[in-house]
């Protein structure tokens, strides 16, 4: 082979090998559950559900992104750990969130009747595989119920 076709297999290659992620696809709140409760901030702990339909491994180094209930803001939440993705698979990214009591108290209503909330979560993230690194949107909406009550007897 020539020379020149090597370096158009190589560019082929390299191409494929760089071709966008898909999107994890966000499957729900997996738990919940209250740490702190108080008239000021309130600390939650819990867990996202997510799966990760793309062929091959990566890492999540960065997660940054606004959640809404019932389309109004409810908190920030970030992280700057490196969390491994595997495959084809699904997995629960743990999540330590702090709210405001007034947040709280805009859809307490729906949350103390246990009706399906939408909750939509828009912002960035940073993956990694390998040596190739991108920041992707994250764009998820889902209707869940929100059991309280549960949350606070864990």
């Amino acid at each position: 082979m020539k020379p020149i076709s090597y370096l158009f297999l190589a560019s082929v290659v390299l191409l494929m090998a760089c071709a966008t992620p898909k999107n994890l696809e966000f499957k729900g709140i997996e738990s919940l559950k209250i740490e702190k409760a108080s008239f000021g901030k309130n600390t939650f702990i819990g867990s996202f559900a997510y799966y990760n339909p793309n062929h091959f491994n990566m890492e999540l180094k960065k997660l940054d992104c606004s959640i809404y209930l019932n389309d109004q803001f409810f908190t920030q939440y970030s992280t700057e750990t490196s969390f491994p993705i595997s495959a084809n698979a699904s997995f629960s990214l743990p999540a330590k969130i702090e709210v405001d009591l007034g947040q709280l108290l805009k859809n307490s209503m729906d949350i103390l009747l246990n009706k399906p909330i939408k909750i939509t979560i828009r912002g960035s993230a940073i993956i990694s595989k390998g040596w190739i690194t991108k920041t992707v949107p994250v764009a998820f909406e889902t209707y869940q119920k929100l059991n309280l009550k549960e949350a606070l007897l864990k």
